[in-house]
């Protein structure tokens, strides 16, 4: 999103701790998937710069079931939904958030679609069109800086056999429920009742 930063530029954007990401960056080193990007001097400090291997980074699962491989997309995937939470956050607490006026910084959609396998191509071919356009801008420092995330992923519908059987349990608890309430009614009663003959 930053890259190429520093750890302190890292931990502002991840609103964590630099001490605990020194060790996360040289795993990533070890892997080949960040290098050291040269030195920085800021003020008097000068601060090592850190950048990844490539603009496009995908996962290549060796000997990996395709449970493990769906499970690591979706981490993937949930990750970049916490940054884009903490993101939005952040800027809703400095108040620059502004969706409905000519100062305009936010736009947010989500929508669904029936597409054929080329139509989802076309959808991902403009979403790297967008990717392109943020990478030409994160050399230079003017402007705002802005964070783009967005997804393109299969729906999967609950229905038949999986449908009813969360229909099933979520009926056999509100059955239980009910049960449990309506014994402490009974027993509320009954107290009562005691009280009133003594």
């Amino acid at each position: 999103m930053i890259a190429p930063c520093s750890i302190a530029e890292l931990a502002a954007a991840l609103d964590r701790p630099a001490d605990a990401l020194y060790r996360h960056i040289a795993k990533l080193e070890r892997a080949g998937v960040v290098v050291s990007a040269g030195m920085r001097h800021t003020g008097r400090r000068s601060e090592q710069v850190y950048d990844l291997v490539a603009d496009d980074l995908r996962a290549a699962f060796k000997d990996a079931s395709q449970r493990t491989a769906n499970k690591a997309y979706n981490d993937t995937v949930q990750s970049i939904v916490k940054i884009v939470s903490r993101t939005s956050r952040d800027a809703s607490r400095a108040g620059q958030l502004a969706g409905s006026s000519d100062e305009r910084v936010l736009i947010g959609k989500i929508e669904h679609a029936w597409l054929t396998h080329e139509e989802f191509q076309a959808v991902r071919a403009m979403m790297m069109g967008i990717k392109e356009f943020m990478d030409s801008r994160k050399g230079r420092r003017e402007g705002r800086l802005y964070c783009a995330a967005f997804f393109a992923l299969p729906v999967t519908r609950k229905r038949g056999a999986t449908a009813r059987t969360e229909r099933k349990a979520a009926s056999a608890k509100r059955t239980k429920q009910a049960t449990r309430t309506g014994r402490q009614e009974r027993a509320v009663r009954s107290t009562r009742k005691s009280r009133d003959d003594a």
